[in-house]
């Protein structure tokens, strides 16, 4: 079985940074005991194994004979076949497929995150090619070369061969191909501003699509008449396909003026490189005209998504329920601004404990999850689940989603070590004394921004401070992973690198009577 090196939390060494001495007095006052670290950290390991790319090929994938089957949908293999894939998850997709395949596979391309192979064995004697890229999930000239290949792969198509694509989010990056004459650099720039302002992945993936010539429906396009099979592990919330690493297999639905509309409403219109104004303004060129499409799908393309947030939040259910907690999942679709989120998650800490100290208190509690279920989607049956939790015991709620951030400073970190920071300061601020509160944030990919972690752990014992340390001095200048590096000597850091997985963010909240 195709298994990562390592898939285990490490605590950092200590590193000195040049901040106050009182920081040293930081380590001192972590009240929350090393088992509730251990069992939050562990509840998000079970997570992101339930979605290691291998196992969910293997359970929807097979090949018997000349013939490959995915959910009940055969496909005749009357010739070798190809394999294509990008993202951070593609890697175990496609050792597991070409295994599956043996002689089957004609030729494979697959570009992967620069880095990946720290954590994994490359596979040897391979057909397929793998290729590195795209450094801190940002578009490089690596990546280029590999969206290169595979475009040429496509084009030399016929009606006769199956192409297998792997897509997965992290897919945007590891295929750039930008329209001529925009230039790498000049769509990495625009990209790149796109999500400092906070641009959703949805807004972001709008503006990509048209500006490149394999999203959006390109791939699909170029490889006409060619046969398509399909395999994603969405990293959105509802997963839809025409997002997922920007759609290169999937039909754009977007407007030719969507892109515009997304980039006026960042004041980005006037800023644009001439190239890109001509690109914009212009109806997006496919070789060989457009493709017939039935029930929002190109004719000669099936896509199957195989696994997606869901699976990952309920396996974190499980494995919170076998260490003694009860747990539920609230919602799936968690998106917005972090400092919004994150008060709100403490907020939620508050009500729950609020219930710990006086059980008469479920009333409030009540009202105030009406608002909450609004506000993050929740299914309306969490509601009368989270009231009818013994309160006597430890409560673990399970969240997942994307949320974004508004990157006003300088400093280093990512979006859930940025939302853990926020929660343990508004849990400062609340001084919740019935209960200890725990609360994990973690992207399943293993990677939180250009940082070596993948999020961080808040507790409701971190302290507030005077002077010129204060934790929302770093939140100020997002500069959570310089926070969390040096408090409680790195241990609230969760670093598992690259894991070979990524359907977004797991959030997971803890709260333990004292």
């Amino acid at each position: 079985m195709f298994a990562p090196r390592t898939l285990k939390f490490t605590h950092s060494s200590f590193k000195q940074v040049n901040l106050s001495k009182s920081l040293a007095a930081f380590n001192n006052h972590c009240v929350q005991s090393k088992m509730s670290l251990k069992d939050i950290r562990e509840i998000f390991l079970k997570s992101v194994e339930a979605v290691q790319p291998q196992k969910l090929i293997e359970k929807e994938v097979i090949v018997h004979q000349n013939t490959l089957t995915v959910r009940g949908q055969t496909y005749p293999l009357e010739k070798p076949c190809y394999l294509v894939g990008f993202g951070k998850a593609v890697l175990g997709m496609s050792v597991e497929l070409e295994r599956a395949l043996g002689d089957r596979l004609q030729r494979g391309i697959v570009a992967v995150p620069q880095g990946i192979f720290e954590n994994y064995e490359k596979p040897a004697g391979s057909r397929v090619e793998y290729v590195e890229g795209a450094r801190n999930n940002l578009p490089d000239e690596d990546a280029m070369r590999a969206a290169n290949m595979i475009k040429d792969l496509a084009v030399s198509l016929t009606e006769e061969d199956l192409l297998i694509v792997l897509i997965s989010g992290g897919g945007s990056a590891l295929l750039p191909l930008p329209l001529p004459p925009i230039t790498l650099e000049e769509k990495h720039d625009l990209i790149k501003t796109l999500a400092k302002k906070g641009a959703t992945i949805n807004e972001v993936n709008a503006v990509r699509k048209r500006l490149s010539l394999l999203k959006g429906g390109g791939l699909a396009e170029l490889a006409h008449p060619c046969r398509i099979v399909s395999l994603v592990l969405s990293d959105i919330i509802d997963d839809p396909l025409d997002l997922i690493a920007s759609g290169p297999t999937m039909p754009d639905p977007d407007s030719a003026g969507r892109a515009f509309e997304v980039l006026k409403k960042y004041r980005l219109d006037g800023e644009l490189p001439h190239s890109m104004e001509i690109a914009l303004r212009k109806e997006k060129r496919v070789v060989g005209g457009r493709r017939a499409i039935v029930d929002g799908e190109y004719e000669h393309v099936r896509t199957y998504v195989i696994g997606n947030n869901r699976i990952a939040a309920l396996a974190a259910k499980r494995e919170a329920i076998n260490r003694g907690f009860q747990s539920s999942v609230a919602s799936t679709q968690i998106e917005g601004d972090v400092c919004e989120i994150g008060r709100i998650y403490a907020a939620l800490a508050r009500e729950l404990a609020s219930v710990i100290s006086d059980p008469s208190d479920r009333d409030n509690l009540e009202v105030f999850l009406e608002t909450f279920a609004e506000h993050f989607r929740v299914d309306r049956t969490f509601i009368r689940e989270v009231l009818d939790l013994d309160y006597s015991r430890g409560i673990c709620l399970i969240f997942a989603g994307e949320p974004t951030v508004v990157v006003t400073g300088t400093g280093k970190g990512g979006r859930n070590q940025q939302l853990a920071l926020t929660v343990a300061v508004e849990l400062s601020k609340l001084s919740i004394g019935s209960a200890d509160v725990t609360f994990l944030s973690c992207g399943t990919d293993g990677i939180d921004g250009p940082t070596d972690a993948a999020g961080a752990i808040a507790t409701s014992g971190t302290p507030e401070y005077s002077g010129n340390v204060r934790p929302e001095a770093y939140l100020e200048n997002n500069d959570a992973y310089s926070f969390y590096e040096v408090y409680n000597r790195g241990e609230n850091l969760v670093r598992i690198g690259h894991t070979g997985t990524n359907v977004m963010d797991i959030h997971i909240l803890m709260v333990v009577p004292k």
